[in-house]
């Protein structure tokens, strides 16, 4: 009998290692998640680089970008992985866009994914389209009112949602790894973005 009781308290014991080993890694894997950064600080383009013109300013605590010349504004991401949030205001026919896993060298639509803000494009890679590699549902913006993106990236696996609805849940692996995103001015599109908040994945 002796020795049934000192077998289940072992036992015991392991067990409830176990379980204290598990929230231990439980509570490592959490204290690793940074969570939510504020990418843009309402006030100045500290943090941001233009690039090609784009005539981009700060205006009503909003990034814009009056579309008197194309152009685009870079920031760099501390993870490949990621949720993006942001918000958008433009005309119902603005052609812009937001580029993800870009490289600081090159043409980021090339180098990296551009999620569309176009409605209007002729190869139906629309709002909310991985621009060349996926396509999502079909969806408007609200004409000149805050539209409000979220956008997940992680590995090869894509989601994006606009206001509340999602248009695009895909795996796609062109761009494994990329440290820039960016926001995407063209000429005669004023376009504008707010409340730009970031939220690193852990690997």
């Amino acid at each position: 009998m002796r020795r049934w009781v000192i077998g289940i308290g072992v036992l015991g014991a392991l067990a409830l290692s176990a379980v204290v080993q598990s929230h231990t890694v439980s509570l490592a894997r959490g204290a690793a998640r940074p969570g939510w950064v504020s990418l843009f600080d309402g006030k100045t383009l500290k943090g941001w680089q233009v690039h090609n013109g784009g005539d981009w300013k700060v205006e009503n605590g909003a990034l814009v970008c009056p579309g008197t010349s194309a152009g685009w504004l870079e920031t760099l991401s501390p993870s490949n992985d990621y949720i993006l949030k942001l918000q958008f205001r433009g005309a119902s026919s603005v052609n812009s866009g937001v580029f993800l896993r870009a490289q600081k060298e090159g043409r980021p639509w090339v180098t990296g994914y551009e999620c569309q803000i176009w409605g209007h494009m002729p190869d139906g890679f629309n709002t909310g389209s991985l621009v060349g590699s996926v396509k999502a549902l079909p969806a408007r913006i609200i004409s000149d009112r805050w539209n409000k993106y979220e956008i997940t990236v992680d590995g090869d696996h894509f989601v994006v949602v606009l206001n509340g609805k999602t248009l695009l849940d895909a795996h796609n692996s062109k761009h494994p790894a990329g440290d820039v995103i960016g926001l995407q001015c063209n000429k005669n599109n004023r376009i504008e973005f707010r409340d730009i908040m970031l939220n690193p994945l852990p690997r």
